[in-house]
């Protein structure tokens, strides 16, 4: 299945870029199985993403999701830090 990564804020700084299209298996099916994936063929930056997992929120096709939610074919997955206001 195709996957939209979007990085937003500091999250797009550590990697560098914006956007990142990934082809994976039906197996890696939510957001914190995609990272860990990443982890292994990628290492990087996917492991400080990881290690700040509860600092960091998920979309999912732009609804805030949980990690654990579930990934289809063709979905938009974004990692953003936690927005703060005053």
């Amino acid at each position: 299945m195709k996957i939209n990564i979007l990085f937003f804020a500091g999250i797009r700084e550590m990697f560098g870029f914006k956007e990142k299209n990934i082809k994976i298996e039906e197996s890696i099916n939510s957001p914190e199985k995609l990272v860990k994936f990443l982890i292994e063929k990628e290492q990087g930056s996917w492991i400080k993403l990881l290690s700040s997992k509860d600092l960091i929120r998920v979309a999912i096709n732009q609804e805030i999701s949980e990690w654990s939610s579930p990934l289809k074919d063709g979905d938009e997955l974004a990692f953003f830090p936690p927005i703060t206001g005053g």
